[in-house]
């Protein structure tokens, strides 16, 4: 089997951004059907998995400058994508199925400071 080359590493990572978006999305159509929030938690889940075993698949060899900018992109999207997953499995008034934030930005502020923000 050859070796993967950067460009292979780069379409790998693009191909596991579209599916995080495709599970944003999932979310982002499902707002306000209490009744979906399993399905889009197992949507999302499952993107997430296949996401991660796309990039513990790119070699090292494969790895260079633009390469490890797609996944930190890819791990920044993936983390954004988890946090409104804790927030649908809480049921987290303003997260998950409910919320209006489905922009392709990154959360500003961490949950960990949002919990302290409630206390």
């Amino acid at each position: 089997m050859p070796e993967m080359s950067p460009g292979t590493a780069l379409r790998q990572l693009q191909q596991a951004h579209a599916g995080l978006k495709k599970a944003r999305q999932v979310m982002k159509l499902a707002r306000g059907d209490a009744n979906a929030n399993r399905a889009v938690f197992k949507a999302g889940w499952e993107s997430l998995a296949k996401a991660h075993r796309l990039l513990a698949e790119i070699p090292l060899a494969a790895v260079d400058e633009p390469v490890l900018t797609k996944q930190l992109a890819v791990e920044r999207y993936s983390t954004a994508l988890l946090v409104r997953l804790r927030r649908l499995l809480r049921n987290k008034p303003g997260g998950g199925v409910g919320g209006d934030d489905y922009d392709d930005a990154d959360d500003t502020e961490s949950e960990d400071e949002a919990d302290d923000d409630e206390i």
